[in-house]
């Protein structure tokens, strides 16, 4: 038996010992709540019980209505897990594209693995395994598992239930951290997806890194980018339900919640917080980008004919994240300029910093507190 693949037993020692390993790696994969986390768990076990030469693990991520492959962690047969881009904040543009990579294109799109031979003599096998054995909208991508000779089947039966257990455990994350009515992120994930914009934030001028939770390898930051975060509210939402119902509303909030998520890039964290407010972190290098990537959704809200109620506009406020912010701090600078905005005239995006720059709107020497004029 090749010593790329796990061995099969022959009495009942080497069974007790190869079901232990692996049921301690289910533990190390149950325990993790962080998505970041548990896709290294994966690699990791499976470097330890295949013992394949590499493992790597490949998402997907979408922009301008093209899709790209965004290798997100590898490990390599006697080294460490590697973190090999940030999705917080990745070049999209620069990576590759999905078509680019037939044999992993053709594993995503059937949900089927695909064993690629060797293209020379002493070349490595690659065995490539869909992330998930289902069409998401969010989460897409392979599992990379290169080895010196193809794997057995006791290998691929490890792989098969170690995937298994990783989809059950996304699966958990879905339930817990998504909104049940529109699948957007939920208020809940709100905080721990802020403060991980703020964790991975590039140091400012003065040199000062924010260091990764205990266990993660450190990150590598190239793109000189901000974060931004924005609030959005449903217009006159009240009177949808008032006048159609409350069924009509749902169904109009599942259609803004699909219309900013086709509007945005996979990249962008879209929440919805309640009722008829969501809330937006995007990536952009500038305010004048983050307003229109912004400018964007409120058109398309604008133009987009909801079925029984026809016009729905949206009113926006934005601000930019800020080294020191707390959500709560961040969110009411976002929703001051919601206010402003609809008292305004509505169906409009406003900067929380440009109304202050314009003296439209004024800080007190009380934090948080805002005068409007």
């Amino acid at each position: 038996m090749p010593s790329s693949a796990v061995q099969e037993p022959h009495d009942g020692n080497h069974m007790s010992v190869a079901m232990s390993s692996l049921v301690d790696h289910v533990i190390a994969l149950t325990q993790h709540r962080d998505r970041d986390l548990l896709d290294g768990a994966l690699v990791d076990a499976l470097m330890a019980l295949l013992k394949p030469q590499q493992v790597t693990l490949v998402g997907v991520v979408s922009e301008a209505g093209q899709r790209y492959w965004l290798p997100l962690v590898q490990r390599e047969r006697g080294g460490r897990l590697k973190v090999l881009s940030d999705p917080l904040w990745v070049q999209v543009q620069q990576l590759q594209r999905l078509e680019e990579d037939p044999h992993r294109q053709r594993c995503l799109e059937h949900l089927q693995a695909v064993d690629v031979a060797p293209t020379t003599d002493g070349g490595a096998c690659l065995a490539i395994w869909p992330l998930f054995d289902d069409l998401r909208a969010q989460g897409q991508g392979v599992i990379e598992i290169r080895s010196s000779t193809p794997l057995s089947p006791a290998s691929l039966n490890v792989l098969g239930r170690l995937l298994s257990v990783y989809r059950n455990m996304q699966g958990m994350l879905d339930y817990s951290e998504c909104d049940a009515l529109t699948g957007l992120l939920n208020r809940k994930s709100f905080d721990d997806a802020f403060f991980k914009v703020l964790r991975d934030e590039p140091g400012d001028e003065s040199g000062d890194a924010v260091a990764p939770p205990a266990g993660w390898p450190e990150r590598r930051h190239v793109a000189p980018a901000a974060y931004w975060l924005a609030m959005l509210d449903v217009d006159h939402f009240k009177q949808v339900n008032d006048v159609h119902g409350h069924s009509i509303g749902d169904e109009v909030l599942l259609l803004v919640a699909r219309l900013l998520k086709t509007t945005l890039r996979s990249l962008d964290r879209v929440f919805r917080f309640g009722g008829e407010e969501f809330v937006v972190l995007l990536r952009c290098p500038d305010e004048a980008s983050a307003l229109s990537a912004l400018e964007r959704v409120r058109a398309n809200m604008e133009n987009y004919r909801f079925p029984q109620v026809g016009r729905i506009t949206v009113s926006i406020g934005l601000t930019q994240v800020r080294r020191g912010d707390s959500p709560s701090v961040a969110c009411e600078r976002a929703d001051q300029a919601v206010y402003f905005a609809k008292g305004h005239g509505r169906n409009q995006v406003r900067s929380y910093e440009q109304l202050i720059e314009q003296g439209q709107l004024q800080t007190d020497d009380k934090v948080g507190v805002i005068e409007l004029f």
